[in-house]
């Protein structure tokens, strides 16, 4: 079970990446000129801080933040090239967690990455300006949003998904503290208790059983580019599950760890929550943040 959860936690994050070690980025928000809305077609390349994998403790330099401009600028199918200043960085970022006040404790100024922000022609080998970009001196990571667009949009649906354990499982909630059913499928008695919780959040819209076999058919469409996911995966590893569509306004977060306690669930998949992880990653180019927003908390 930890084997195929793995698997598609990696697939996810690569889908969101774009490409394997690289960040990727979702939609934001305005923000002051220089900082404008994220365009669906836009690449972001982030340049060198010292804290950035691959840049060996060094900021990126003048003459490199200038040669990385000239390159864009002059780069086949560019159509624009906007920089954004670490202070412009931070600053929408402390407009966008206002109220958050352990990210906003935890984030500094120095920690944003300076960036460039390009738009491409319809006919432009996106891939291949991407590669070339992230290879320049001072470069620290490059994010194309179209392909994050794209991940957000078909990969995750339900808003909760609620794993149960199958057989085997090695994850330790479903191997101890279920009496009998330790290491063994979800029970039927587990499934009704984990529906009585889940009928009871407020603010519920909808929700939906999903077998293991409508679990693989899904899986297998979701990632049809990625043939040797689906290889190494079999329909018995794929987990039945509860998928949930909850009220904007409602608080996930206390039922999400209720849920998550309960015998016979393996995971709970907040899809906000990792979208939101990966957008700190990406669209300020943070290498890991410690603390979250309340709500995911």
């Amino acid at each position: 079970m930890k084997r195929w959860f793995s698997r598609v936690v990696v697939a996810a994050a690569v889908a969101l990446s774009g490409m394997s070690g690289q960040a990727a980025s979702a939609e934001t928000g305005p923000g002051p000129a220089d900082v404008a809305a994220v365009d669906d077609g836009e690449i972001a390349v982030f340049l060198c801080t010292p804290s950035a994998r691959g840049c060996h403790e060094r900021p990126v330099t003048a003459k490199q933040r200038r040669d990385v401009e000239a390159f864009l600028t002059s780069a086949p199918g560019v159509t624009e090239v906007r920089f954004v200043s670490r202070a412009a960085a931070y600053g929408e970022f402390r407009r966008e967690f206002d109220g958050e006040t352990k990210m906003l404790a935890e984030v500094r100024a120095k920690d944003l990455p300076e960036s460039f922000w390009i738009r491409v022609s319809q006919t432009a080998d996106r891939a291949r300006i991407a590669s070339a970009a992230g290879l320049r001196p001072g470069v620290a990571r490059v994010v194309d949003q179209l392909e994050v667009r794209r991940a957000t949009r078909s990969r995750w649906e339900a808003e909760l998904s609620v794993f149960l354990c199958t057989s085997g499982t090695v994850m330790s909630g479903c191997r101890h503290g279920r009496g009998p059913a330790n290491r063994k499928s979800a029970t039927a008695k587990e499934k009704k208790a984990i529906v009585a919780v889940i009928e009871r959040i407020p603010g519920l819209e909808s929700y939906e059983y999903e077998d293991q076999r409508t679990a693989y058919r899904n899986f297998a469409e979701a990632y049809a580019d990625r043939e040797a996911l689906i290889a190494a995966t079999r329909v018995s590893d794929m987990p039945e599950s509860y998928r949930l569509s909850i009220r904007s306004d409602v608080n996930r977060g206390p039922w999400r760890r209720r849920l998550a306690r309960m015998p016979g669930v393996m995971e709970v998949f907040d899809y906000e929550c990792f979208v939101q992880e990966v957008r700190l990653r990406s669209e300020y180019g943070l290498k890991k943040v410690g603390a979250r927003t309340r709500a995911c908390e």
